[in-house]
């Protein structure tokens, strides 16, 4: 409003305030169109009252009153303008401020127990401003509001004749608000907030506080992620995403700051070109020492392992070393990635969907597709959870024209899709399907290696990659399709020892 105002005045027009008790609206006349017209409304704040009391003198500014809740529908053919004064401004200005309870209505105790329930945050939604701490300087001070939602005085933005004086001083008639907020609900945009609007968000801001300080009581998790560019999709995630995630878990983080590993570039994306594996490999030995020494409790004095939380989006090969280096111990907590639904603004989701249904302990089936005939070593192990694998697909070395050629262990699911992954217990019952397997592998084939095709959801192919440790001494050929529908490839070889390229003359030590 007072940047209309300087404005009107600038080109020689004339500015005409109308105001109801605590709300104005601005119109103004010129000599080539002598209605009045109107400029602006809302809140007559303490910029607007300097920028008229400093333009008083012009006589160009003028008053008039109103008891129309929106002072710009007022009839204008019923207006009585009179030239604007200091007192008139002033007066009105104190009256605005005794009706939207900007000079106190509140007792010591009220104030104690508003701002307890608020944890002295700001209560609007989206907001939630420290109002015990100047954003700016970082001063400490009092910089809350308390803003009536009946409003003290029956005049006042949402009165009420009879609630008004009942309410004046009730703990649950108060919202603790900012500055700005509090201006928002009272003089610019009263007519928006309605007072169950506003009680409702009282009623979510307590609840979410409760919710909030209740995370402090969760144990501490170390949070690690490994995201890189998937068929040319750049993951994000965001702190609120990890938080989320982390206390729909029963979780919360620690004070350490979160860790990204095999974050190579987001310009590379095919597994199957050479300049992916020399970008993966010319980190992997810096982030494998490092997670290693996270993992063992180097960097911590020797101290135990962290509980982690940890957070894939990745190439399916780089998730199965991931998983590989992580291991299949306690206190190491995945979280998949969902997609959002229709009409979320945010994009991946991390925390379990609340609508996820338990799954049935036959969810997960290892099946023999190809028996061993006890002279083979090696085999195929198939996980198809996201979409089939299919036999037509495989390498050469697996299968001829669709027919396996190797012993084969399958694990799939009745339906296919992105979404088979909802629920913890998804996760329980696929790890067990994959020991079952691995132990099929190892103890009853006793084989030598491993060919490894996995078309499964990012917490699913990490979780493989835990199962292949080195106890089991087989080798593993993890293997990736080619774009579309084509063929799988194999990537890396992954062993007790080492991890190195197919193809190339790359490797690195997995031994710490």
């Amino acid at each position: 409003m007072a940047a209309g105002f300087r404005k009107t005045l600038a080109k020689g027009a004339d500015a005409l305030f109308v105001a109801n008790k605590f709300r104005v609206a601005m119109f103004e006349r010129s000599a080539s169109a002598p209605a009045w017209s109107v400029v602006a409304s809302g809140e007559f704040g303490d910029e607007c009252i300097a920028a008229v009391s400093a333009n008083m003198s012009t006589k160009h500014v003028f008053w008039d009153v109103t008891t129309l809740a929106e002072p710009q529908s007022v009839d204008r053919s019923t207006l009585a303008p009179v030239l604007v004064k200091k007192g008139l401004i002033t007066s009105w200005a104190k009256t605005a401020d005794q009706i939207t309870g900007r000079l106190g209505h509140v007792s010591p105790e009220v104030k104690k127990e508003v701002a307890y329930l608020a944890a002295y945050h700001c209560q609007f939604p989206g907001c939630g401003k420290d109002l015990g701490e100047h954003a700016a300087t970082g001063g400490k001070g009092v910089f809350s509001y308390f803003a009536h939602i009946v409003a003290a005085s029956a005049d006042g933005p949402r009165g009420d004749p009879v609630q008004s004086p009942l309410l004046v001083d009730e703990p649950s008639n108060f919202l603790l608000l900012c500055d700005e907020c509090h201006r928002l609900i009272d003089k610019v945009d009263p007519d928006a907030y309605k007072t169950e609007d506003l009680r409702k968000m009282r009623t979510d801001s307590i609840r979410e506080v409760k919710r909030l300080l209740g995370t402090l009581r969760y144990p501490e998790a170390d949070i690690v992620y490994f995201l890189g560019n998937v068929t040319g999709q750049v993951p994000h995630i965001s702190d609120r995403d990890m938080d989320e995630a982390l206390w729909a878990s029963g979780l919360r983080r620690s004070s350490k700051n979160p860790e990204s590993y095999f974050a190579f570039g987001g310009q590379h994306h095919a597994p199957h070109e050479p300049s992916y594996w020399s970008a993966v490999f010319s980190i992997l030995k810096f982030d494998l020492s490092n997670l290693q020494a996270r993992l063992n409790g180097v960097r911590t004095g020797g101290g135990p392992r962290p509980r982690l939380a940890v957070f894939p989006f990745h190439g399916t090969s780089v998730l199965l070393l991931a998983g590989r280096l992580l291991g299949d111990m306690a206190g190491t907590h995945v979280f998949q990635p969902h997609r959002n639904k229709i009409g979320e603004t945010w994009g991946t989701r991390w925390a379990w969907p609340t609508d996820a249904v338990v799954p049935t302990p036959e969810k997960y089936e290892a099946k023999t597709l190809r028996d061993h005939t006890g002279t083979e070593d090696e085999a195929n192990l198939i996980v198809s959870l996201t979409f089939p694998v299919a036999a037509f697909r495989l390498s050469t070395v697996s299968a001829d024209k669709g027919n396996l050629t190797l012993p084969t262990i399958e694990i799939s699911v009745e339906n296919f899709g992105h979404s088979t992954i909802r629920h913890p217990s998804d996760l329980t019952l696929f790890g067990t399907a994959v020991d079952e397997a691995l132990r099929r592998l190892q103890n009853v084939w006793n084989v030598k290696k491993v060919h490894l095709y996995v078309g499964a959801p990012a917490a699913a192919v990490l979780l493989v990659g835990q199962k292949m440790q080195a106890r089991h001494h087989a080798t593993f050929v993890c293997y990736e399709s080619l774009p579309g529908n084509g063929p799988f490839a194999p990537t890396i070889e992954i062993s007790s020892q080492e991890v190195r390229t197919v193809g190339q003359n790359l490797s690195v030590s997995l031994q710490t």
